[in-house]
């Protein structure tokens, strides 16, 4: 996979959208986001068009304070936006003190980090900009589109436990702040691998 050297001021070509229940959670998390010198910073709508965007690239940052059914929600709404920059955009869960199974469910949910606060700002700021210039592994099932969930598996113990068990596609896609979000190719896989 491609990659280019992880640079956080990257962010500054980047708008968040911060995702919260209430205003008070709301406004913690884009303070954070402006903090990190995102370009922009706005709260969540359900009018989301990506015309008014000055970005290529849209992250969203997903404060804690979701139930996991809003969260599979948020997830399946964002994952079938029509727009490609915004299907594809990475969704950020932010949880408080989380233990490393949370962190695990987040990932196994669709996320494509899930990062825990309070954090340094350098270490948060490095890892989102990682979404940055790099080619990135989606997967897409009859039932699923979003990062690949098995990518945890090779930080664990031993040999990769899954399998895949039904026909589905894997999609490599690179996010850059000069063309924003591509897919760089298709994979079809029609049986388990």
């Amino acid at each position: 996979m491609h990659a280019q050297p992880v640079d956080p001021s990257v962010l500054a070509h980047c708008v968040a959208i911060v995702v919260s229940q209430n205003k008070e959670d709301g406004e913690a998390l884009m303070r954070l986001a402006e903090r990190l010198r995102f370009g922009a910073v706005i709260a969540h709508s359900l009018k989301l068009k990506p015309e008014p965007f000055n970005h290529r690239l849209v992250f969203f940052l997903v404060h804690f304070d979701f139930a996991n059914t809003a969260r599979m929600q948020l997830l399946r709404d964002l994952r079938h936006f029509p727009s490609v920059s915004l299907a594809y955009a990475p969704v950020v869960m932010f949880l408080r003190d989380a233990s490393a199974a949370q962190i695990r469910a987040g990932i196994e949910m669709g996320f494509d980090d899930v990062i825990n606060v309070p954090g340094e700002g350098p270490d948060i700021a490095h890892r989102l900009a990682s979404q940055i210039g790099r080619e990135h592994l989606y997967v897409e099932t009859r039932t699923y589109l979003g990062p690949d969930r098995h990518r945890m598996d090779r930080f664990g113990p031993g040999p990769a436990q899954r399998q895949a068990e039904e026909p589905h596609a894997r999609l490599f896609i690179m996010r850059t702040v000069e063309e924003g979000v591509h897919i760089v190719r298709r994979e079809d896989v029609h049986k388990a691998h």
